[in-house]
């Protein structure tokens, strides 16, 4: 049996808006393997929370539109799948932990019965039994009490409570892939580092694969396996952490990294950031998006997109620097 859960291959989405068509997501690939994290870092806009979104068909078309690409789960292409089709897998073969779990819950129904629903839909557990499983799935994400607490509204429970009520949703049917939407946004450190590890149990005892799109690169250095950076509606660099973090070969990669707080930093040294701003995606640049704020950039980065090169078994990167012909530039060879 092969341990390739998830292969996406030259996704496009737009959306058709009346400033005109927003290209989302421009050409994305990338695959999961069973029981792995795959991190999606990359600025807000870039594409990240579409590109899963369009994969459990939870982008409403129009205004979305899936222009081109396979979506290939279990061996199966699910692109063309139907709204009934993708009920029978949304909840019991993947699910989604959205960013605002008080946004997300219904604030009208009991913990409980949203946990029921999945539970009914999928696995047609009559109410005892399902009962039984609710206290079960409450007590394994750390809820006290889950006799009780089930009994319980959303507005009850604190913002840690109710991201860990969310998980409960999503693994209620013991998903084979985990899409984790900024899971741990507005969140104390704390209860991060307990939702983190939660995750990161469930994951081990299930052997569920998770997608975590983040903006934190601590949280992608603790829980990913691989990590795919993404830029302007394109995946820039892909490769496992260990690459990313100590061997990065992109330079907007690089910025990602730069800009991260260190704590031997001297005292009055301000933060590094990245120029500029992202590229408009109603009308992405003829070349690399990322040229205009990159101080390597070239006269070729502006007239043609650069080609995916190989640097090693599981790490590539789109950058002309990578090119024989490009002047050698430091970071390329020694990392940060």
């Amino acid at each position: 049996m092969s341990d390739r859960i998830l292969n996406i291959e030259n996704l496009k989405v737009s959306f058709d808006t009346y400033a005109g068509e927003v290209q989302a997501v421009r050409g994305v690939s990338f695959y999961v393997d069973r029981g792995e994290t795959l991190a999606i870092v990359g600025e807000s806009g870039c594409g990240k929370s579409v590109t899963v979104q369009t994969i459990m068909k939870l982008i409403p078309m129009p205004p979305g539109r899936l222009k081109e690409g396979l979506i290939e789960y279990c061996g199966r292409n699910i692109a063309s799948f139907s709204d009934k089709k993708m009920e029978s897998l949304r909840g019991k073969e993947m699910s989604m932990i959205f960013q605002d779990p008080m946004t997300s819950l219904n604030p009208t129904m009991r913990v409980g019965r949203q946990i029921l629903e999945g539970l009914k839909k999928h696995n047609k557990v009559i109410k005892n039994e399902a009962e039984k499983q609710i206290i079960k799935i409450l007590k394994d994400v750390g809820i006290p009490n889950p006799d009780k607490n089930m009994l319980r509204y959303p507005h009850m429970f604190s913002g840690g409570m109710r991201q860990r009520v969310m998980i409960s949703i999503a693994l209620a049917c013991n998903p084979k892939i985990l899409f984790a939407d900024e899971p741990t946004t507005a969140l104390d450190v704390t209860t991060q580092a307990q939702i983190l590890e939660l995750m990161n149990d469930l994951k081990e005892k299930l052997g569920t694969s998770i997608v975590l799109i983040t903006h934190d690169l601590g949280i992608v250095a603790r829980m990913a396996d691989r990590v795919a950076v993404m830029y302007a509606g394109k995946i820039v660099e892909t490769g496992s952490t260990n690459d990313i973090f100590y061997s990065p070969k992109h330079p907007y990669t690089v910025g990602l990294l730069k800009s991260l707080p260190k704590v031997d930093a001297a005292k009055h040294k301000p933060l590094e950031i990245i120029p500029g701003t992202p590229s408009s995606l109603i009308d992405p640049p003829q070349g690399c998006a990322f040229a205009p704020r990159c101080k390597y950039s070239m006269n070729i980065c502006r007239r043609a997109e650069p080609p995916e090169s190989k640097i090693k078994e599981g790490h590539f990167s789109s950058c002309w620097l990578l090119d024989d012909r490009a002047p050698k530039v430091e970071f390329i060879k020694e990392g940060i």
